[in-house]
Protein backbone atom coordinates (compact mmCIF):
# COMPACT_ATOMS: atom_id res chain seq x y z
CA UNK A 1 0.00 0.00 0.00
CA UNK A 2 1.19 3.48 -0.86
CA UNK A 3 1.35 6.22 1.76
CA UNK A 4 -2.23 6.93 2.83
CA UNK A 5 -1.72 10.70 2.95
CA UNK A 6 -0.46 10.65 -0.65
CA UNK A 7 -3.43 8.52 -1.72
CA UNK A 8 -5.78 11.01 -0.06
CA UNK A 9 -4.02 13.95 -1.71
CA UNK A 10 -4.43 12.38 -5.16
CA UNK A 11 -7.92 10.92 -4.60
CA UNK A 12 -9.65 13.83 -2.86
CA UNK A 13 -11.68 16.25 -4.96
CA UNK A 14 -10.63 19.94 -4.84
CA UNK A 15 -13.66 20.80 -2.68
CA UNK A 16 -12.84 17.99 -0.22
CA UNK A 17 -16.21 16.28 -0.62
CA UNK A 18 -15.37 13.24 -2.75
CA UNK A 19 -12.68 10.66 -2.01
CA UNK A 20 -11.97 8.09 -4.71
CA UNK A 21 -9.60 5.33 -3.63
CA UNK A 22 -10.94 2.63 -5.95
CA UNK A 23 -8.53 -0.31 -6.34
CA UNK A 24 -5.68 1.20 -4.32
CA UNK A 25 -5.37 -2.02 -2.28
CA UNK A 26 -5.36 -0.20 1.04
CA UNK A 27 -6.60 -3.29 2.90
CA UNK A 28 -7.60 -3.23 6.58
CA UNK A 29 -4.57 -1.18 7.62
CA UNK A 30 -5.47 1.57 5.12
CA UNK A 31 -9.10 1.65 6.26
CA UNK A 32 -7.91 2.10 9.84
CA UNK A 33 -5.60 4.92 8.77
CA UNK A 34 -8.44 6.65 6.87
CA UNK A 35 -10.67 6.37 9.93
CA UNK A 36 -8.17 8.50 11.89
CA UNK A 37 -7.74 11.22 9.22
CA UNK A 38 -9.46 14.30 10.62
CA UNK A 39 -8.99 16.02 7.24
CA UNK A 40 -11.69 13.71 5.83
CA UNK A 41 -14.53 15.14 7.95
CA UNK A 42 -15.85 17.10 4.92
CA UNK A 43 -16.06 14.01 2.68
CA UNK A 44 -19.62 13.30 1.52
CA UNK A 45 -18.91 10.47 -0.96
CA UNK A 46 -16.25 7.79 -0.63
CA UNK A 47 -15.35 5.02 -3.06
CA UNK A 48 -13.29 2.28 -1.42
CA UNK A 49 -14.26 -0.42 -3.91
CA UNK A 50 -11.75 -3.20 -4.67
CA UNK A 51 -9.54 -2.59 -1.64
CA UNK A 52 -9.80 -5.84 0.35
CA UNK A 53 -10.60 -4.02 3.62
CA UNK A 54 -12.50 -7.00 5.06
CA UNK A 55 -14.61 -7.01 8.20
CA UNK A 56 -12.05 -5.18 10.33
CA UNK A 57 -11.72 -2.39 7.75
CA UNK A 58 -15.52 -2.06 7.67
CA UNK A 59 -15.43 -1.88 11.47
CA UNK A 60 -12.85 0.93 11.40
CA UNK A 61 -15.05 2.95 9.04
CA UNK A 62 -18.25 2.21 10.97
CA UNK A 63 -16.71 3.26 14.28
CA UNK A 64 -15.05 6.45 13.05
CA UNK A 65 -16.56 9.86 13.86
CA UNK A 66 -14.53 11.19 10.91
CA UNK A 67 -17.21 9.80 8.56
CA UNK A 68 -20.26 11.35 10.22
CA UNK A 69 -20.91 13.51 7.13
CA UNK A 70 -20.74 10.66 4.60
CA UNK A 71 -23.77 10.40 2.31
CA UNK A 72 -22.49 7.79 -0.19
CA UNK A 73 -20.21 4.83 0.52
CA UNK A 74 -19.03 2.32 -2.07
CA UNK A 75 -17.56 -0.83 -0.51
CA UNK A 76 -17.87 -3.06 -3.57
CA UNK A 77 -15.48 -6.06 -3.74
CA UNK A 78 -13.87 -5.82 -0.31
CA UNK A 79 -14.24 -9.31 1.21
CA UNK A 80 -16.71 -7.98 3.78
CA UNK A 81 -18.76 -10.68 5.50
CA UNK A 82 -21.58 -10.76 8.02
CA UNK A 83 -19.36 -9.41 10.82
CA UNK A 84 -18.57 -6.35 8.71
CA UNK A 85 -22.25 -5.98 7.81
CA UNK A 86 -23.04 -6.00 11.52
CA UNK A 87 -20.49 -3.29 12.27
CA UNK A 88 -21.93 -1.11 9.51
CA UNK A 89 -25.53 -1.79 10.56
CA UNK A 90 -24.80 -0.78 14.16
CA UNK A 91 -22.67 2.26 13.36
CA UNK A 92 -23.41 5.32 15.46
CA UNK A 93 -21.42 7.49 13.03
CA UNK A 94 -23.01 6.69 9.66
CA UNK A 95 -26.43 8.17 10.46
CA UNK A 96 -26.25 10.53 7.45
CA UNK A 97 -25.44 7.77 4.98
CA UNK A 98 -28.02 7.68 2.17
CA UNK A 99 -26.46 5.17 -0.22
CA UNK A 100 -24.21 2.16 0.34
CA UNK A 101 -22.98 -0.38 -2.19
CA UNK A 102 -21.82 -3.79 -1.00
CA UNK A 103 -21.90 -5.71 -4.29
CA UNK A 104 -19.42 -8.64 -4.62
CA UNK A 105 -18.76 -9.19 -0.92
CA UNK A 106 -19.28 -12.22 1.32
CA UNK A 107 -22.49 -11.07 3.01
CA UNK A 108 -25.18 -13.72 3.53
CA UNK A 109 -28.93 -13.15 3.70
CA UNK A 110 -28.57 -12.78 7.48
CA UNK A 111 -26.03 -9.96 7.00
CA UNK A 112 -28.27 -8.30 4.43
CA UNK A 113 -31.16 -8.47 6.89
CA UNK A 114 -29.05 -6.79 9.60
CA UNK A 115 -28.35 -3.88 7.26
CA UNK A 116 -31.89 -3.58 5.90
CA UNK A 117 -33.33 -3.54 9.44
CA UNK A 118 -30.69 -1.26 10.94
CA UNK A 119 -31.92 1.20 13.55
CA UNK A 120 -28.70 3.21 13.18
CA UNK A 121 -28.63 3.82 9.42
CA UNK A 122 -31.71 6.02 9.60
CA UNK A 123 -31.03 8.04 6.41
CA UNK A 124 -30.21 5.07 4.18
CA UNK A 125 -32.45 4.96 1.10
CA UNK A 126 -30.25 2.90 -1.27
CA UNK A 127 -28.55 -0.35 -0.28
CA UNK A 128 -27.16 -2.51 -3.06
CA UNK A 129 -25.94 -6.12 -2.65
CA UNK A 130 -26.42 -7.51 -6.18
CA UNK A 131 -25.02 -6.50 -9.54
Amino acid sequence: MADIKELIRVGLSPDGQILNLKAKFIREVGARALAKEESLRTVRAMDLSQNDIGDEGAKAIAESPVFENLRTLNLRSNHIGDDGAGYLANSQHLKNLRSMQLVVNDISEAGEKLLRNSKSLVSLTSLKFRV
